[in-house]
């Protein structure tokens, strides 16, 4: 994800965002899901949101209006105008949040594409902010981690509903995330390989998580483990292991995440580091399986996003000696 200018205000705005997910259903069902107003209603918003209202026009210049209705009731309308449809590739539409009297408090321009893959769909959603208000700031705040649900819910929707109680299912999940970096590739990589260096970054906030366990050995074949508790007592566990390392370009590893001892998931990441400049493009693509019911949601890449902001700030205070 990288920062842009708002090209139409030419002050800074909300980052430009990009989303992509591997959704394990055919392309047609896919773009169906976007561009029918009932199954789009089944899966549009934030976790526990609904859609009362949820209309849409799939056409070039047609209307999408919906209110999406929060767990305590409130209502939060939007509406946006479709700029471009390519059946079953790309749709190009506009959102609004509105506000109490009807006004627009921002206007974002979506971009969804919709890319085969082996009978799976590769999607990925490109939001830029065009113009903006004082009073969108705390929508925009939230914009990601609602996008990330969203797209959590979506695949929810395809894979139908995956457990009654007790019963076993395995839901497939991938996200690629791209990150720049001011800091050469060398510098970059070292803040995964050094123990210290990593440390500064990789793991919860002091205000919100206690460390219990960490363990790093950076090798083929080396193991990482990290433990924390967070408020309430919940204790997750991260287990990896490292499959390829080549020095200041990849890392592959695999590992598993443990909620309270129970494993939620598998993984197998990628990192690549790649010179942008003077700086490192950093691309993090991740394949996971969630385990007996599990329902991520997005969380997982939001997760990681929060995680490269971290790196980011581990690297700018370690660059000015704070």
């Amino acid at each position: 994800m990288s920062a842009r200018k708002n090209s139409a205000s030419g002050k800074s705005a909300a980052p430009e965002m990009v989303l992509t997910r591997i959704l394990n259903a055919p392309r047609e069902r896919v773009f169906q899901a976007w561009t029918d107003a009932v199954e789009l209603a089944r899966w549009w918003g934030s976790n526990d949101f609904t859609n009362p209202v949820c209309e849409v026009n799939a056409q070039r210049g047609g209307a999408i209006r919906i209110h999406m209705r929060a767990p305590n009731g409130t209502t939060y309308p939007m509406m946006g105008i479709y700029q471009e449809i390519v059946a079953l590739e790309r749709l190009v539409f506009t959102s609004s949040a509105l506000g109490e009297h009807g006004e627009p408090l921002f206007d974002v321009l979506n971009t969804v594409t919709f890319a085969e893959e082996g009978g799976k769909t590769r999607l990925t959603v490109e939001a830029r902010v065009i113009k903006t208000t004082p009073a969108a700031a705390p929508y925009l705040k939230g914009q990601e981690a609602g996008w990330s649900q969203s797209l959590g819910r979506l695949a929810s929707h395809l894979q139908g509903k995956q457990e009654a109680d007790g019963e076993r299912s395995a839901h497939h999940e991938t996200f690629v995330i791209e990150r720049s970096f001011g800091f050469a590739p060398g510098v970059v990589f070292g803040a995964w390989a050094d123990p210290a260096a990593k440390a500064a970054w990789f793991g919860g906030g002091p205000s919100e998580w206690r460390q219990l366990e960490r363990e790093f050995d950076f090798r083929v074949g080396g193991r990482e483990r990290l433990s924390g508790e967070w408020p309430g007592g919940r204790v997750s566990a991260f287990n990896s292991t490292y499959h390829d390392i080549v020095p200041d370009e990849r890392i592959v590893y695999a590992y598993d995440m443990r909620l309270n001892g129970i494993r939620i998931s598998v993984s197998l990441a990628t990192v690549q580091f790649k010179a942008d400049g003077a700086g490192t493009r950093l691309i993090v693509t991740e394949q996971g399986v969630f385990l007996d019911g599990y329902d991520d949601a997005g969380s997982r890449e939001h997760g990681t996003r929060s995680l490269l902001d971290q790196l980011d700030a581990a690297l700018q205070r370690e660059a000015t000696g704070t």
